[in-house]
């Protein structure tokens, strides 16, 4: 049986999507971030910010975060016995006047990771172009500023039922503009499918693997991608978009809805009791999702794609704790 919130995401009336509040200009028009609606003032927002790590990465170049491997910081990190061809200049003398032994002094390292932003270009997604589609690819491309801008490398992803488009991994704030071409260029339409995900995982090199999309799938059909990244050595993060239409149905009436993906239709009448059950369907998708990502360790986030861009990215990835200052 298919899940009622799976359906959401697929059927579409006939009837017109309320659209998404006009942005400010961001700047000169046909610019790559005018073009995801980044404002300039966007843009010094997230200059304050960074994307945390929960834990130490294992990459392979200098950089800003803490490594699983020694290195040269001035952090203190452990000690191990003196072996012949030791740099003497790491020599605990302070410990061999107290042990008669030569130790070294271990630094914890610093090196980069790879954020890997894995967006969803499917049908579902380009359903609603302004409230749902370009605010997926703006939060992406925010993100992808964050981690150039943090000294790590970044990289953008698209994917319906095969990797669309690839671009990076790539470093240095001014990658950004390459990356939100990248973005703005995206091709979509098709179905979503997990599974290419999950076969592109090691695409990337190990980091960070932020996924967007709406995930209104059955949380089961996610486990092979969640899995694969994980299994890949990423850290995950999910950010959800969800349009004001998916959130706040307001069709009332005798309907016919029809599958934007598959092209299927079905004839419904929606009242006030269809629209109860709906909500409660949605929820329940809400609390499996959650509950899919903890299983992962993975950060979640559900965005709302009719809200104000800049409330997105500096506010409402701000609380969840997927930016920090």
């Amino acid at each position: 049986m298919r899940a009622p919130a799976r359906a959401l995401h697929r059927l579409r009336a006939p009837a017109a999507v309320p659209a998404a509040p006009a942005p400010s200009q961001p700047g000169p028009p046909g610019s790559p971030a005018a073009r995801l609606g980044l404002t300039p003032d966007i843009l010094q927002g997230l200059e304050r910010l960074t994307i945390p790590s929960r834990r130490r990465v294992l990459a392979g170049t200098a950089g800003r975060r803490r490594s699983r491997r020694y290195g040269s910081s001035l952090d203190l990190a452990d000690y191990r016995a003196y072996a012949p061809g030791d740099d003497v200049r790491r020599l605990d003398w302070s410990a061999f006047a107290r042990l008669d032994r030569l130790y070294m002094r271990l630094y914890s390292g610093e090196e980069d990771a790879c954020a890997g932003i894995w967006v969803d270009t499917s049908a579902s997604v380009a359903w609603s172009p302004t409230t749902k589609e370009r605010p997926a690819r703006a939060v992406a491309g925010a993100l992808a500023y964050l981690a150039l801008a943090g000294e790590d490398r970044a990289a953008v992803v698209g994917f319906s039922d095969r990797v669309v488009a690839k671009a990076g991994p790539l470093r240095g704030k001014f990658s950004a503009p390459r990356l939100w071409a990248a973005l703005a260029d995206l091709p979509r339409g098709g179905p979503t499918s997990w599974r290419a995900l999950a076969a592109a995982a090691r695409m990337l090199p190990r980091g960070i693997s932020i996924v967007v999309s709406d995930f209104l799938a059955e949380p089961e059909e996610l486990r092979p991608a969640l899995g694969a990244l994980r299994k890949a050595g990423n850290e995950l993060v999910l950010v959800q978009v969800l349009s004001p239409e998916e959130l706040r149905p307001s069709l009332m009436g005798e309907l016919r809805l029809v599958d934007c993906e598959t092209g299927s239709s079905v004839d419904v009448t929606l009242g006030r009791h269809a629209l109860e059950t709906y909500h409660a369907a949605r929820s329940e998708h809400a609390r499996a999702l959650s509950l899919l990502a903890k299983s992962y360790q993975a950060a979640l986030v559900s965005l709302d794609g009719g809200l104000p861009l800049r409330q997105l990215v500096l506010g409402d990835l701000v609380r969840a704790r997927l930016a920090i200052s």
